[in-house]
């Protein structure tokens, strides 16, 4: 559990209507993978759920091998099963009034599943097929847009909150 999210999470497994089965408050990442999208082949090389230096991200590259090296922001993700159609419903309005404009419903079989999620989110190859496409004098304004992407992203975490106890 991310620790800048506990109260949040308290704050929704603590409601009738709700809880959550999974949670993230973003990160920065660096994957080992030929594309993002390689679920079952990615392996994560580096992790942050805060802002990083760009010393971080030259030690993480620098101790990779790896053919193909991509960095990532990835937003706060939250997957939360609601009671019915008309707690999920109040979650989305709740959730898109926040800023989390790429929220919906997941799922809605035996459970009703809504996905909450923000749309600060960066993709990009560091390295593919052995090749470093990026020269590390522009890592400071790479980590720079990570940091302002992911610090972005986590100020509508107390939105959130503060939107959710006011359903309550």
């Amino acid at each position: 559990m991310d620790s800048d999210i506990v109260e949040l999470l308290e704050l929704v497994n603590s409601s009738r209507d709700y809880y959550t089965t999974s949670s993230c408050s973003g990160r920065i990442q660096l994957a080992a993978c030929s594309h993002p999208g390689e679920k079952g082949k990615l392996r994560v090389l580096a992790k942050w759920h805060r802002p990083i230096e760009v010393w971080e991200l030259t030690l993480a590259l620098a101790a990779s091998r790896e053919p193909g090296v991509w960095f990532s922001v990835h937003p706060p993700i939250f997957h939360i099963v609601a009671r019915n159609l008309k707690a999920a419903h109040r979650l989305l309005v709740a959730a898109r009034n926040s800023g989390f404009k790429h929220s919906g419903i997941q799922g809605l079989g035996k459970r009703i599943v809504v996905e909450i999620m923000t749309m600060e989110r960066l993709e990009m190859p560091l390295r593919l097929n052995g090749v470093d496409l990026v020269h590390p004098w522009s890592y400071p304004s790479i980590v720079k847009t990570a940091n302002d992407l992911l610090s972005r992203s986590k100020k509508r975490l107390k939105k959130l909150e503060e939107v959710f106890q006011l359903q309550q």
